[in-house]
């Protein structure tokens, strides 16, 4: 299987990285200046779980061609319409295409850009980010990736590559419910990146206030209700794993949307949380500890681009 990985990030880079270590024929989309650095470099992994260093194949945009089986893309959501842009050129009529962004929304543009039957649902459960000077740096021993297909020949495609990973160093999973799996973590995250950026501090600081497991828990029934007027049934046994590690006594775990508030950065409140308040809205359910949350994040937005006058 031919694999283009867009981006060598600390998503992309990680999951692509490993592959290559497992000796899987990736190559990674980037910018001139990335390319020459990999191929000075190499791609540099640090991890708990073992550092790597790695040559790498690359290509740019004015190269591409549609040569791939698998086109796998894992950028923020903000850049979700640049990203079908520039790997655009390499979705041929047999290529695959593997979105490992949080959310769902993301599904219904690129099903509208490459066709439902091509493109198969992915998440990507790592907290992994890129140093300044081009160095994937994973951060705690979570590295699992799962992939699925919504249709027969797209749940084929889905089990080859998973297939492909089994010799990589990271923990790969087929799903044959990938419609549910995504929402399984987005409700997750939904419920995580809400608490944790309204209240500034990871899951264990929040529990240990008088009143913040009755918040998370609040909220994480406010978007679990939303997955049920949406028709997915979520187990209640996956409810209670995820209830768990959201109310884990002395967690450090926070959302990397946390992390990016903390340094001034975009976050991608709209496509975790917006969205899910707005079908919150539609389904007619009151979700006041997610409205409270996107407001806190919408308003943090805007501080970082004020209106012009």
């Amino acid at each position: 299987m031919r694999m283009l990985f867009l981006g060598a990030g600390g998503v992309g880079g990680y999951f692509g990285g490993r592959l290559v270590e497992a000796g899987a024929d990736v190559t990674f989309l980037v910018r001139p200046a990335r390319a020459e650095r990999l191929r000075r470099d190499g791609l540099r992994i640090l991890s708990p779980l073992g550092d790597a260093q790695l040559p790498v194949k690359t290509v740019t945009a004015d190269a591409l061609a549609p040569q791939y089986d698998l086109v796998v893309l894992a950028p923020k959501a903000w850049d979700l319409d640049q990203a079908i842009a520039a790997l655009a050129p390499a979705v041929g009529a047999q290529t695959y295409v593997l979105p490992l962004l949080n959310g769902i929304a993301h599904m219904d543009v690129l099903d509208r850009r490459f066709g439902r039957e091509r493109v198969l649902g992915g998440i990507a459960h790592i907290s992994a980010v890129l140093d300044a000077d081009g160095t994937v740096r994973h951060l705690n021993e979570l590295h699992r990736l799962i992939a699925g297909g919504r249709d027969a020949q797209a749940a084929r495609a889905a089990a080859g590559f998973i297939a492909q990973c089994g010799s990589a160093r990271f923990d790969a999973v087929l799903s044959a419910d990938i419609e549910t799996s995504l929402w399984e973590k987005w409700v997750f995250l939904a419920t995580l990146a809400g608490m944790t950026t309204l209240a500034r501090g990871s899951i264990g600081e929040i529990v240990q206030t008088r009143d913040g497991e009755r918040l998370i828990r609040r909220l994480h029934a406010e978007c679990a209700a939303v997955a049920a007027a949406a028709g997915v049934v979520i187990a209640p046994q996956v409810h209670a794993r995820t209830l768990a590690v959201l109310t884990q006594q002395g967690s450090a775990t926070a959302a990397s949307m946390l992390r990016d508030l903390q340094s001034g950065g975009r976050t991608e409140h709209e496509h975790v949380l917006g969205d899910m308040l707005s079908r919150a809205d539609r389904f007619g359910h009151d979700a006041p500890v997610l409205l409270a949350a996107c407001c806190h994040l919408r308003v943090q937005a805007a501080r970082r681009t004020p209106r012009s006058t």
